[in-house]
């Protein structure tokens, strides 16, 4: 009996792991595993700065996109920041 309730907590760590790797990204994102949290991606308005040595799971935006706004933000093309940065 111990041995099947380890197997099936077994499957349910092993399912709650998948699950959490194939999560949707919006658009414009893609899925990146160990990236650092402030140097996974571009954001607008913000300077580059030095990378943390920590690492991060999660949605980050897709070469050429940046960050707007907060860590919420929608990922906008490079091109786009640069204008609203102008105005």
């Amino acid at each position: 009996m111990r041995i099947l309730i380890a197997a099936l907590l077994g499957i349910i760590f092993l399912e709650a792991v998948f699950a959490y790797h194939n999560r949707p990204c919006h658009a414009n994102e893609v899925f990146k595993t160990a990236a650092s949290s402030n140097c996974g991606e571009k954001r607008c308005y913000k300077e580059a700065r030095r990378c943390k040595r920590d690492s991060r799971s999660g949605c980050f935006c897709k070469e050429g996109y940046s960050r707007k706004g907060g860590s919420s933000g929608p990922c906008v093309s490079e091109m786009t920041c640069k204008r609203t940065k102008r105005q």
